[in-house]
């Protein structure tokens, strides 16, 4: 929304040009008298009036003593009008955001966390499990090479295993399917 000087402007269309809630608003009005006309639902707003309370407003606030950076300049209008952008902006990219999780482009964070836990108990799991495994084949064995082969075959075999840990949806419950 762009506001013209002497356009007058709801409650929400203040709020929504200065970048506050509405609560905040009716905080101005009662404690900081922030021009307005009416009350309740049919309070209005004079744009030029509310925009020069709230410039001194923020001065007092911030402590400035009439910087540059505070001043009024007559550009005031593409100042807003780049504030009114950049909300544009950021309401885009949450629709956007929006968009990307109803076509499951976006994981949420619960989601990945639930999945990297499954890995890490199938791989703790498979890995406490090699011990009682591995202990029967290499009794007696003293060939180092073949010791070598067995341990490297069941490490390359725990890896496809929590590959294909990896690659499985997980549930609501943060369980895997299958094994």
């Amino acid at each position: 929304m762009i506001a013209n000087e002497m356009e007058t402007l709801e409650l929400e269309d203040v709020a929504s040009l200065l970048g506050v809630s509405e609560r905040m608003v009716r905080n101005y009005i009662k404690d900081n008298d922030l021009p307005c006309v009416g009350d309740g639902r049919g309070r209005r707003f004079v744009w030029a009036d509310v925009r020069e309370w709230y410039v001194g407003y923020r001065i007092e606030k911030d402590g400035s003593r009439g910087n540059e950076a505070c001043q009024i300049s007559g550009d005031d209008d593409e100042s807003m009008e780049e504030a009114q952008l950049r909300k544009l902006k950021a309401e885009a990219d949450l629709k956007e955001l929006e968009l990307a999780t109803k076509r499951g482009e976006v994981v949420a964070i619960e989601d990945v966390k639930r999945s990297v836990e499954n890995v890490a108990a199938s791989l703790k799991s498979a890995i406490l499990a090699m011990p009682s495994k591995l202990a029967t084949r290499l009794v007696g064995m003293k060939d180092k090479r073949a010791i070598n082969d067995v341990l490297t075959g069941e490490a390359e075999e725990l890896c496809t295993k929590l590959q294909h840990v990896a690659d499985k949806p997980v549930d609501d419950e943060g369980e895997s399917d299958g094994e």
